[in-house]
């Protein structure tokens, strides 16, 4: 598979510099070799970072990125080819006529402490944008996903209903032709999607989307603008012989009679139904938003009602949201928002009932000098489900700051703290955590950059976990066209209550690249 993957990678190459012709522009490219040295110990299933990280030599990367003549784009990017987690980007684009896109990217996760469970997914993409009209824009896109690989059981050593193994492809993809004149204009969508599960056919599905949509002002009077959008499809469970067919219609009206004001109006509907039970689920949803406009920042405010029913009247949301955003030209920038939602079940036929949440936030940002950022921000959230006694809230808050010194380097740093409180039936959680990040870099010396940065989270009260993350990293440049780059990387991990669950892991990357230009 890997040289497989080089062959080709070297083949678009080929056959793009053949294709430019000799009225080739000019292509910058990078050549990277080196290696990675790996040393982990521990429960490999909790450091998400490393999941990724092979050791071993590494063709690290091939780059093209220029023109192929003066009209025609070329940008190619793989990284990693010799190593499991290999991906790679193709663009190639004749400016207001056609851009083609590819990529592929491959990734590992892992379940068990040794890190013999594992899954692998691989994700191809392909795109496609076409102009043969100065107002008509086709665009598809095309993704195929696989994963395959072993999964725990749960409970841990008894028997799962989902199996040992996952063995799936997903396939999806859509094409849209759009038509624009000025502010009226309109496209026509259609999207399809296929899920094949080769260790449980019952859970293999298909489906597909038709979908139009129209915007234009309103005749006679520019300031009202009109948005329609229309959807019908249908879902499929091969297994089961289940199938839903789904209609749904979208409303919107922006009106901006001065420049000062914006009322907007959302209207929502959808359909569900069910062949298998003849049952019908409605949605309905209308939402009003009103916005003032100064120089100095805006006022904003509105209200939805929503209403779900199943051949009956089941439920009813009622929406809120305020807020206001203040500037001072670049140097001060404050916001403030809040916005509630409540459910209310009528009949109690749904599993949490009742439902009422909350948030509100705040932001504050000043630039006291050139090159300085200094921000805070505060959060507190609250949701409550008063028939079954359960409830959550928290509160986190946080201060950022950004400094860069021209022709030195910038400094960074920031720190949050979260209070989170959970009530459930069985009792009560509480946690605390502290996060704090920090990095430096440094462009001072010519041909050479140097940086360094650090992550720490700590979990408290009733979860006792402590995770860091250290990258020092270098790069200097010689005889103008060779770079050398050395990282470090530092993993660490502790959950003091699982007195075994706990992970280290250094990681050095070495390499030499090549930089050069094709004309």
């Amino acid at each position: 598979m890997r040289m497989r993957t080089i062959a080709a990678a070297l083949v678009l190459v080929i056959a793009g510099l053949a294709a430019a012709g000799p009225a080739a522009g000019a292509l910058d490219g990078t050549v990277k070799l080196g290696g990675i040295f790996l040393d982990e110990e521990g429960d490999r299933s909790v450091m998400q970072e490393t999941y990724n990280v092979y050791d071993g030599f590494n063709l690290a990367q091939i780059r093209l990125d220029g023109l192929l003549s003066p009209s025609h784009y070329l940008r190619l990017d793989l990284q990693d080819l010799t190593l499991d987690s290999r991906k790679g980007d193709l663009v190639y684009r004749v400016p207001g006529a056609l851009k083609l896109t590819a990529g592929y990217d491959r990734h590992r996760q892992v379940f068990s402490p040794d890190g013999g469970v594992d899954s692998r997914r691989q994700d191809w993409r392909a795109g496609l944008q076409f102009t043969p009209l100065r107002r008509l824009n086709v665009t598809a896109d095309f993704n195929y996903l696989t994963r395959d690989g072993d999964r725990l059981s749960y409970p841990g050593g008894a028997p799962s209903g989902l199996g040992t193994r996952y063995d799936n492809t997903l396939w999806t993809g859509q094409a849209t032709a759009e038509f624009r004149e000025g502010g009226h204009g309109g496209a026509v969508t259609f999207r399809t999607s296929e899920f094949d599960d080769a260790l449980n056919p019952t859970a293999d599905r298909a489906g597909y989307v038709w979908a139009g949509r129209l915007y234009a002002p309103m005749p006679f009077w520019s300031k009202w603008n009109n948005f329609v959008r229309a959807a019908v499809g249908t879902r499929k469970l091969s297994g089961s012989g289940l199938d839903y067919r789904i209609m749904s219609a979208q409303y919107t009206a922006v009106v901006e009679p001065v420049p000062a004001f914006q009322l907007k109006y959302l209207f929502d509907g959808s359909r569900i139904d069910d062949a298998a039970t003849r049952l019908r689920t409605d949605r309905f949803q209308n939402d009003v938003q009103v916005a003032y406009f100064n120089r100095y920042g805006r006022l904003h405010g509105g209200y939805g009602y929503e209403i779900n029913d199943d051949d009956r009247f089941l439920t009813h949301y009622d929406s809120w949201n305020a807020g206001a955003e203040f500037r001072y030209h670049k140097l001060v920038t404050a916001k403030v928002d809040y916005a509630s939602r409540v459910k209310k079940d009528e009949e109690a036929l749904t599993l949490l009932q009742d439902v009422e949440a909350a948030q509100a936030r705040a932001k504050l940002e000043v630039r006291p000098v050139d090159g300085l950022v200094l921000g805070a921000d505060y959060a507190d959230r609250e949701r409550e489900f008063p028939d079954i006694g359960v409830e959550a809230e928290g509160a986190t808050a946080g201060v950022y700051g950004r400094y860069t010194y021209a022709g030195w380097g910038t400094a960074s740093a920031d720190y949050s703290y979260t209070d989170d409180d959970y009530t459930d039936l069985a009792g009560g959680f509480r946690t605390f955590s502290n996060v704090a990040t920090g990095r430096l870099e440094f462009t001072r010396v010519r041909n050479l950059r140097l940086a360094t940065g650090f992550t720490w989270l700590d979990i408290a009260r009733d979860l006792d976990i402590e995770k860091g993350l250290f990258f020092a990293e270098g790069a200097y440049t010689l005889l103008d066209h060779y770079r050398l780059e050395v990282k470090f990387n530092g993993y660490s991990y502790d959950d003091f209550i699982l007195l075994d669950r706990y992970y280290t892991a250094n990681v050095v990357q070495i390499n030499l690249a090549y930089d050069f230009r094709l004309k």
